[in-house]
């Protein structure tokens, strides 16, 4: 992608994204977690992510249409509770279509499945504390985030439908292919290629993804693969 550099335009995308690489390269430490540079479409942000899991876990969330907004910038709070401060590390702030906000904590289950280890105790605090603060503090495991391994096969292709057509604004293409769900009640990937042919079938996939991610369509990609059969249809 071309980018244009000048004195109010802020940093240049590669000197951007080689800042929150070396970042997250020192929070990351000396352990083995891969490090995933993302496109985010419901956030229209690039993250920096610190471990396949967080993969698994962004795949998760922005496929989810209880959601409306999420940062996957890891913060680390620090809490009262008890006449002491409490820290509550953060890993991504949830915000649901209710308003509702959660932090949520990524981590492979350990201790915190002994509901007398320390871990467990520790974890406790730190749900009361964020609950005292307004929100939901919750552990995200691999046992949660991985329960449904197709929906996350479907949705990272997806992912990549949406980050390829990030630089086109894909309104108008929204609005014809709500229009043609009006009038049809239902679509096939298939028949919207046919519809609007080949060379903008690319942009019109975007714009379903993205009507799925916000909730307006549904569709089974929770138990099918992704293909030309895959059905949209209006919620």
């Amino acid at each position: 992608m071309a980018t244009k550099s000048g004195s109010t335009r802020g940093p240049r995308l590669g000197t951007q994204f080689r800042g929150k690489l070396a970042a997250a390269y020192g929070q990351r430490g000396v352990g083995p977690n891969s490090l995933w540079y993302v496109y985010s479409p419901r956030s229209q942000c690039d993250w920096v992510l610190r471990s396949d899991l967080e993969w698994d876990h962004f795949v998760l969330a922005e496929s989810d249409p209880t959601i409306t907004s999420c940062s996957y910038e890891p913060t680390q709070n620090s809490l009262p509770l008890g006449g002491y401060m409490l820290d509550v590390p953060v890993d991504a702030v949830i915000t649901y279509n209710d308003g509702s906000v959660e932090w949520r904590r990524i981590r492979f289950a350990g201790k915190e499945r002994d509901d007398v280890s320390d871990v467990a105790l520790k974890l406790d605090e730190q749900i009361a504390a964020a609950k005292q603060a307004g929100v939901t503090y919750k552990l995200w495991t691999e046992e949660t985030i991985r329960r449904n391994p197709l929906l996350l096969a479907n949705w990272r292709r997806a992912i990549a439908w949406m980050a390829a057509a990030r630089d086109r604004p894909l309104s108008a293409y929204q609005e014809e292919l709500h229009r043609a769900l009006r009038a049809k009640s239902a679509l096939t990937f298939a028949e919207i290629e046919t519809m609007f042919g080949e060379p903008s079938f690319g942009l019109y996939a975007a714009a379903a993804f993205s009507g799925l991610q916000r909730g307006t369509y549904v569709s089974d990609l929770d138990v099918a693969p992704l293909s030309r059969k895959t059905t949209l249809h209006l919620q």
